[in-house]
């Protein structure tokens, strides 16, 4: 019977196979193969998937015993929201970004930040495991293989496997390389960056859910492209532009009909309507206070001449082309003013900004118009229905992800960060495998497309495991770009914070010099660089005082002060700096320091310091007057500080005026009765009117509270 079957089901493949046409058109091919890319399989290769997990996971496992480095203070360490843990959740949905750093409501971007998704995942695990970045940064490099897996994914759907070998495919060496690109370094390496990580994500969701919807319409992936959406834009603004990846990728790689694209876009443009609605909610009572203050670190072309404005632009357009071909040298920081300038041209008096004579600006200039024009003409031979044309795809898909980092549009707070080429590298990385895998090995052979492919994923993954390094840590970091960024006043400053916390660490006196005269080199090429910059003020004021250069260090402080009065930190500093000048008997330093930190203080805080004023005048330089003045000054400030009517006791006892002297001595005790220094005032000045009885009582009194008040003790 079953010879028979066998017969029979020979002589019904041969017949089949006979009524077949012998050929079908190229067009008939391509719509069979965009309309069913996958055929019903009965057992799926899982391999490329797992292996493109390891890939990514690989490439950024060293970055697990790392610290939180750079910005996490805003998300996690310094965010009193992220810090509250699981209480701290409705907070991040209900304010800016930044809120939960600042204690309040401010614009330091334009528009704002919005991401309370992510936000909300650094808020659990600090709930649950504390300060714990390790655990952190294996999230994170999960995350990140998780993106090579859904990225390959979406790349099948777009080209399906014209060969058997599941590692020598355009999807497969393009998500190799887009993972390998060490232009991504800093999303998989800070821990801050899981915006990034978990924005992308969730837009590659969306995407999937598409193209599966083109394929194969029905409501389930019409609501999951909607939820995948909105998930995204609640971890970055920028997964708007996916807005436009989506219906460019239908168009190139899909044969939906145009009502098919558009109902496909219906759930996102709804739930983008709520999402507005969420963030407008947010930001409505912030009115004008949204408007970025004028200053140069969040608005790094305020000092640009429109023809410097738009060249300096370019150039960083240009520098972002040459750094997808050659990642190097990498930086974290692209604030004024680099790439335009070394500290070497910025002293020597050069412009702050790229002008039209720099190549790189004219560079630019010409190849992003030659990008445009080509991508633009693929795209209306694609609208004639011509075979979809890679490159130009590839192109419009960087220019479309890329603009809105460009600073063409609006200003974005910065010349250029790295991070903000993770999507655009997407389209470079197609590019670059197609003319590996289409072009090279056509031409050259397999072996030597291969060796070509190797070669590059080699020097990728080496870079970036290499840069990894860097993001160890707020010193690794700034040790590491402080020679790149030269010309920046952040990362000088930065250099010169690191170097002095090495300096307190320090136990070597010689070295402790050492390194404090190199934080001060840095901080003041900060200024030289930003004279209006307030960071390296606030730690030349703690370089001085380590240096015990108390003069300075006051100096440093008061001008700091000045330039943020409300900071009660710098108020305490100023304080702390008179208090040890008057120990070094540097009397007039310290009067300096605390008429300072008086004009700040309140309350108790000013009486304080009215008190310590009172005894540098008194006691320290013999003006009773003017101890007198400040004296009472604090008593006004606070009349219940005893210290202040016992200095004032002091004043009048040194005056010869002793009763008015015990009335502030009584005083002092009244409000202090356990005072033992009181006790002993009251003690001597009884001793000196000769009432030896009430003496010998209150310095036994004084004694008992405190031991080492006993003469000669």
């Amino acid at each position: 019977m079953a010879r028979k079957q066998k017969k029979y089901d020979q002589k019904y493949r041969k017949n089949a196979k006979a009524e077949e046409p012998v050929a079908e058109t190229q067009e008939a091919l391509e719509e069979t193969a965009a309309q069913e890319p996958q055929a019903p399989q009965t057992k799926r290769n899982w391999t490329p998937y797992l292996v493109m997990f390891l890939f990514g996971f690989m490439l950024y496992a060293n970055t697990i015993p790392f610290d939180y480095v750079l910005d996490d203070k805003l998300y996690i360490t310094a965010n009193e929201f992220t810090k509250k843990g699981l209480d701290g959740i409705s907070d991040h949905w209900t304010n800016d970004l930044m809120t939960g750093f600042f204690g309040k409501k401010k614009s330091l971007v334009e528009g704002g930040r919005y991401r309370p998704l992510p936000l909300t995942t650094h808020a659990i695990e600090w709930h649950f495991l504390g300060n714990n970045p390790h655990v952190s940064h294996f999230i994170n490099v999960i995350m990140y293989g998780l993106i090579g897996v859904i990225l390959l994914v979406i790349f099948q759907l777009m080209f399906p496997a014209k060969s058997e070998k599941w590692w020598w495919n355009l999807p497969f060496i393009t998500t190799l390389l887009f993972m390998a690109h060490p232009l991504h370094t800093e999303v998989g390496a800070n821990i801050k960056s899981r915006d990034e990580l978990m924005g992308m994500i969730f837009a590659l969701l969306a995407v999937r859910s598409v193209l599966l919807y083109a394929q194969k319409p029905g409501v389930k992936e019409l609501v999951l492209s909607g939820l995948w959406f909105f998930l995204s834009l609640t971890c970055r603004e920028s997964s708007l532009i996916f807005l436009g990846v989506i219906p460019l990728t239908l168009i190139f790689f899909s044969k939906a009909t145009l009502k098919q694209g558009i109902i496909s876009l219906l759930p996102m443009l709804g739930v983008l309507g709520a999402y507005l609605a969420l963030r407008t909610s947010v930001y409505s009572d912030l009115g004008k206070s949204m408007e970025v203050a004028k200053e140069l670190m969040n608005q790094p072309y305020m000092l640009a001449s429109t023809s410097e404005y738009y060249a300096s632009i370019f150039f960083t357009m240009g520098l972002y082309v040459k750094l997808l071909f050659w990642p190097h040298p990498l930086t974290h920081d692209y604030y004024p003013f680099h790439p335009f300038r070394t500290f070497k041209e910025l002293s020597s008096g050069s412009s702050f900004y790229a002008d039209w004579s720099e190549p790189m600006a004219l560079f630019a200039v010409v190849a992003y118009t030659a990008m445009a024009a080509y991508g633009l003409y693929a795209l209306v031979k694609k609208l004639q229905k011509k075979p979809a044309d890679v490159v130009g795809y590839g192109i419009l898909l960087f220019l479309g992800t890329f603009i809105l980092f460009s600073n063409l549009l609006f200003e974005i707070g910065a010349f250029m960060n790295e991070r903000w080429m993770f999507t655009p590298s997407i389209g470079f990385c197609l590019i670059i495998a197609w003319l590996i895998h289409e072009k090279l090995s056509k031409r050259a052979g397999e072996t030597v497309a291969l060796a070509v492919l190797a070669v590059i994923l080699l020097g990728y993954s080496a870079k970036t495991i290499h840069r990894n390094y860097a993001w160890e840590s707020d010193h690794a970091l700034a040790f590491a770009d402080v020679g790149t960024s030269d010309g920046s006043a952040k990362v000088k400053m930065t250099m010169g914070s690191e170097l002095l916390e090495d300096a307190k660490d320090a136990t070597n006196p010689q070295e402790k010099a050492r390194l404090l005269n190199e934080a001060e080199r840095y901080c003041k090429e900060s200024l030289a660089i930003h004279p209006k910059y307030f960071p390296p003020l606030d730690i030349l004021g703690n370089i001085y005082f380590e240096k015990e250069n108390y003069e300075y260090s006051v100096y440093y402080f008061q001008q700091a002060i000045s330039r943020k009065g409300g900071d009660m930190r710098l108020v305490r500093n100023i304080e702390a700096v008179g208090i040890r000048a008057a120990q070094n008997k540097e009397f007039e330093t310290a009067i300096a320091a605390y008429k300072t930190a008086a004009q700040f203080f309140t309350g108790e805080d000013q009486s304080r310091v009215y008190a310590l004023l009172g005894e540098v005048y008194g006691k320290d330089l013999n003006q009773p007057q003017e101890s007198q003045k400040y004296l009472r000054l604090s008593m006004k400030s606070n009349p219940n500080n005893p210290d202040a009517y016992q200095k004032l006791g002091i004043i009048k006892a040194m005056s010869n005026q002793p009763d008015s002297a015990m009335v502030f001595f009584q005083r002092a005790l009244e409000l202090s009765p356990d005072n033992a220094r009181v006790m002993l005032n009251i003690a001597v000045l009884y001793r000196q009117q000769g009432n030896m009885q009430l003496a010998e009582q209150y310095m036994q009194k004084a004694i008992e509270l405190d031991p080492s008040v006993k003469p000669g003790g």
